[in-house]
């Protein structure tokens, strides 16, 4: 889940998919899904499972359409026990046999809220972990953090992780500073997973289809054995749990 929509999940999904090619991980041990979605133009992340062959579907069961909330609310579309089956059978159905499944949500966490099948209604009915990605900026970033993070907490979620993205590289260090400070203040209960700088590099990589350097890239910001090992819960190397992400 995000900030907001743009606030950059399907480069952190890249990146953790990259991450777990360069950890040990087949790409027939992956699979990546975005079950729900309002943007139907196919995405870098969706050309990166081309390229390494993981698994993947990029355009979902539910795509919220002009006009989906007016014909949800008059009863011309699925009712929402239908939507969230939709959605849950294509992330089991993709998900069969694989050790992890990345599972990119649409907008913030509370986006789908009116057809009861929002990232949060998601996430609750699966045994996951939940990355938010957060928006640059100090007092902006934070408020917006507290808002979508208590909204999950009160949902019931608990094991949420915290990766701030797209931030200025000239501010790149006070940023880190300060909300590593104030953050644990806020929210003490979640994990706060990295910082990651407005960097392009890895469109350039994507084209060259360099998985290897994308994975250094982002463990240049987000530590890898923090994320793949400590958080997500991958045993080791050779022999990791299922889980999902």
């Amino acid at each position: 889940m995000g900030s907001e929509s743009g606030a950059g999940k399907s480069t952190v999904c890249m990146g953790i998919l990259a991450q777990l090619l360069e950890s040990g991980l087949a790409p027939s041990q992956l699979a990546y899904i975005k079950p729900v979605t309002q943007c139907i133009a196919k995405q870098n992340v969706a050309l990166f499972c081309e390229q390494t062959r993981i698994p993947y579907c990029d355009l979902g069961v539910l795509v919220f359409r002009k006009g989906f909330s007016r014909d949800f609310i008059d009863g011309l579309s699925k009712r929402s026990e239908e939507l969230m089956a939709d959605i849950l059978d294509s992330i089991l159905g993709l998900g069969k046999d694989k050790e992890v499944v990345i599972i990119d949500g649409v907008g913030d966490p509370s986006t789908g809220s009116i057809a009861g099948a929002s990232n949060v209604d998601v996430a609750l009915s699966l045994p996951c972990n939940v990355i938010f990605v957060g928006k640059p900026g100090i007092g902006a970033a934070l408020d917006n953090t507290v808002l979508c993070v208590s909204f999950m907490q009160l949902k019931g979620l608990k094991n949420i992780g915290v990766i701030y993205n797209k931030i200025p590289l000239s501010t790149f260090a006070g940023i880190k500073k300060y909300i590593t400070k104030r953050l644990p203040e806020l929210l003490p209960k979640i994990t706060l997973l990295g910082f990651i700088g407005d960097d392009p590099v890895f469109e350039a990589w994507l084209k060259k289809n360099a998985s290897k350097e994308m994975a250094q890239w982002l463990s240049s910001y987000v530590n890898e054995r923090t994320l793949l090992y400590d958080w997500l819960g991958l045993k080791n190397q050779n022999h990791p749990s299922k889980t999902q992400c």
